[in-house]
């Protein structure tokens, strides 16, 4: 690809028009907002393209995520770095990019899965769903909940007391204790994925954790989602099963990192 086919893109319309099926760009990014107001998107036509946001003002981008094959991607994501008035925070590109050159801190590699109805796919039932109880978002909740994800899963993305998330699906023992969660999120604008699914270390292998995603999936297709994703930190082969096992297919092996300053 050569930077010279690269076109930056004045409204989310016109994004969504030629890239709309990319199904990060529909989680991410929020298809009934202007980029006026949701940030910058690049097209180049052998469909690589990227994008951000950033609610600081027009044209500026908090986070860059760039969409395409490894070479390609590297070649957009200097040209968009290049094409900014600020910074962005940090980046996501296609894992395996060239990154030579820049300087960056918090690597993290991981994978973006997806549960789509379109495909045929219906979740199957899974043994102790019927545990999994609503544990709405509260200060409270938000709490117990944090010291839980300290053991079951420290390196969870979804923090609690975040705005996007919508709802926990939790699983308690006989003493009303914590043995798993997960999170439903949703992005104003954009579609409904789960983060922060843990199971406690004493009661792993018992399928609690896909009873949680199961549960956490059905809440985001009833509330009508039209599909549903969730990224997980790659290597992690035991949740990359489970999910799989769920109907969830990696669509994007992804990298990223922050960016210095």
């Amino acid at each position: 690809m050569d930077i010279a086919e690269i076109r930056r893109l004045e409204s989310a319309e016109e994004l969504f028009a030629l890239a709309g099926g990319d199904y990060l760009l529909r989680t991410d990014a929020s298809p009934e907002e202007s980029l006026a107001d949701q940030g910058v998107a690049w097209y180049a036509p052998d469909g690589t393209f990227a994008f951000g946001g950033s609610a600081d003002g027009p044209g500026l981008v908090d986070w860059l995520t760039v969409i395409g094959t490894v070479d390609s991607a590297n070649v957009m994501l200097r040209h968009a770095l290049g094409d900014l008035a600020r910074a962005p925070h940090g980046f996501s590109v296609p894992r395996g990019a060239d990154l030579s050159g820049l300087e960056f801190s918090e690597p993290e590699e991981w994978d973006y899965m997806v549960f789509d109805p379109a495909w045929g796919l219906a979740i199957a039932a899974q043994p102790g769903e019927e545990r999994v109880e609503e544990l709405l978002p509260s200060p409270e909740a938000d709490a117990e909940i944090g010291d839980f994800l300290k053991v079951a899963n420290p390196a969870h993305s979804a923090k609690p007391g975040w705005d996007a998330i919508q709802t926990w699906g939790v699983v308690r023992g006989a003493d009303g204790s914590l043995l798993a969660c997960g999170a439903y999120c949703r992005r104003s604008g954009g579609n409904g994925y789960l983060a922060s699914i843990g199971t406690h270390p004493d009661v792993r292998g018992q399928g609690l954790g896909a009873a949680v995603s199961a549960w956490l999936t059905r809440r985001s297709l009833d509330r009508g989602d039209g599909f549903c994703s969730l990224g997980h930190w790659y290597p992690n082969e035991p949740a990359r099963r489970i999910y799989a096992r769920l109907g969830y297919r990696t669509t994007h092996q992804m990298a990223s990192g922050r960016l210095a300053g």
